[in-house]
Parts: structure tokens; C-alpha cells; sequence
């Protein structure tokens, strides 16, 4: 299988500090593969999704290898300048963010905002660009969509936030969605609506995904293969059945036995056909 993306002995500094914040982290991803990242908080995970997307911002640092299979050849993210990465985010990765109204620009209307990569990586204009739009707050399933393309971030509801984010993130078909902690911040009636967004949107499209996760439940319900994270390194991965049902490290043990003891307590049904 070709990868998608390759991230090799990858660490992440604090300039002028000591022991690195991510910790030498390698793994791959292969055309439309679905990888899920957990661990707790403060783990490393969503700090491993921003060095991917080349966001890191001064003075943290990333060291090692990130490559990106994308149009005319791969690119290394790591040490790769600003412009280069504007031509790979949203063409070959987009990202889906914990909280949209800190990943969204609450001072333009939302049409606005998904017209910027509609624009810029896939050319359109006028008419087009109109059309093109009003799509893709439709095929995220927002009602009205018009009256959304018209508002401004705060005046939709957080579980639309989202969707809006979603659509952001899709609008230039990219062929990788970085998902970190995509519903953390939502109630938990909008939750399940969400993910199956996510689910979708990946299959339909045949889109590679990253999901990162502290719920192992919902990881278990969307991911082909698991990476653990702790304290900034990778304690184990695998696949998702074989190492959910007989993980190897202690940390892993416990993060599964915690979550079957939620389970226990909750009468809901599992996510996608089974218990972890």
C-alpha cells in the first residue's frame, strides 16, 4: 500500500527547554487507511497533529521527518516554507479541530470562509464559486444552507460550528482529514451525528483519515489500525481488534479496562457494532 503519510522519528521542542514535548514518534498511513491516535491528555497527540499540518508555532519546534504524498512529488513538512505548505493544507490534508470557534475567523461570514480554499485550490469563480459553496454546507447536511453561508460563526449553533468546520475541511478534497478531538467540545445528543459526518465523508470519498481520540469506543468504531500515545511517545499500535482485545502494555491494559468499566455503568449502545 503507498503511503500517504509517513511521520519518522518525529520530536517536537520547546526552544530553550529540556526533554521534548513529543518524543521520537513514527508511523505511517496509507491510502484511504483510518488511524486513530489516543491517549490522555497531554499525551502528545493533538501536538503530533499540528507538526503534521505544519502548524507548530514559535517556540515550539519539530525535528525528524513528516512526509506528504502530494500532487508533483512528496513534501517534508519539517523545515518546509510557509508557501509550500499553503499548496499541501487543504489540496492534500485538511483538518477538523476540537473547538471551531477557535479554529474559524468569528470576523468573516461563513460563505467567505469556505470560498477561500474553494477559490484557491480548486479555481473557481463567480457563479461557480456560489454554487460551490451553498454545496458544501449542503453536503454536510446543514438546513439553510443560504442563511448559513450568511452568518457569521457565532450566530450558528456549536453541533453547525462543526459542520461548517467539516465543510471547510473538505472544500478542497483533500485526500488526507486530520479529525482532532472533532467532538469533544458538543453535547452529546450532536455527538453521534457528527462522527457519522465523519465516517462518511471519509468513505464517499475514499479519503485517508487521522483520528485523534481520548474515547476508545468511538476509536474503536472508526479506525482500521491504533497508535497509543503517553507522555509524548508511542507506547504500543496495531491493529484496532488485535490490540484492543490483548494489548501488549500495561498503559494500553488500563486504558481499555477503564473504558469497559464505563461501559458497564452506561446502558447506551456500543458505537459500530461492539464493545472495546
Amino acid at each position: 500500500m503507498t503511503a500517504l503519510l509517513t511521520v519518522n522519528a518525529l520530536s517536537v521542542h520547546v526552544d530553550g527547554a529540556g526533554a521534548p514535548l513529543v518524543d521520537d514518534v513514527s508511523f505511517e498511513l496509507g491510502e484511504g487507511e483510518r488511524l486513530g491516535v489516543i491517549g490522555e491528555s497531554g499525551s502528545g497527540k493533538s501536538l503530533t497533529a499540528l507538526a503534521v499540518l505544519g502548524l507548530l508555532a514559535h517556540p515550539l519546534r519539530a525535528s525528524g521527518s513528516i512526509r506528504l504524498a502530494a500532487d508533483g512529488g512528496d513534501v517534508e513538512v519539517v523545515g518546509a516554507r510557509q508557501r509550500r505548505l499553503d499548496t499541501v493544507r487543504g489540496s492534500t490534508v485538511g483538518a477538523v479541530f476540537q473547538e471551531p470557534l477557535a479554529s474559524l475567523d468569528p470576523l468573516m461570514r461563513i460563505g467567505a470562509q469556505l470560498a477561500w480554499p474553494l477559490r484557491q485550490h480548486r479555481g473557481l469563480r463567480g457563479d461557480a464559486l456560489r454554487r460551490a459553496v451553498l454545496d458544501a454546507l449542503a453536503d454536510v447536511q446543514l438546513a439553510e444552507p443560504e442563511r448559513i453561508a450568511r452568518s457569521f460563526i457565532h450566530e450558528v449553533s456549536g453541533g453547525q460550528r462543526q459542520r461548517v468546520a467539516i465543510a471547510l475541511a473538505l472544500a478542497a478534497r483533500p485526500r488526507l482529514l486530520i479529525a482532532d478531538e472533532p467532538t469533544t467540545a458538543l453535547d452529546v445528543t450532536v455527538q453521534a451525528g457528527v462522527l457519522e459526518l465523519i465516517q462518511s465523508a471519509v468513505a464517499e470519498r475514499g479519503m485517508s483519515l487521522v483520528f485523534i481520540s481520548h474515547d476508545l469506543p468511538v476509536v474503536a468504531g472508526i479506525a482500521d489500525r491504533v497508535v497509543v500515545m503517553r507522555a509524548g511517545r508511542v507506547v504500543e499500535a496495531g491493529e484496532t481488534r488485535q490490540l484492543l482485545s490483548a494489548p501488549r502494555e500495561g498503559y494500553t491494559r488500563t486504558l481499555v479496562a477503564a473504558s469497559r468499566a464505563l461501559d458497564d455503568l452506561l446502558p447506551a449502545a456500543p458505537l459500530d457494532g461492539g464493545r472495546v
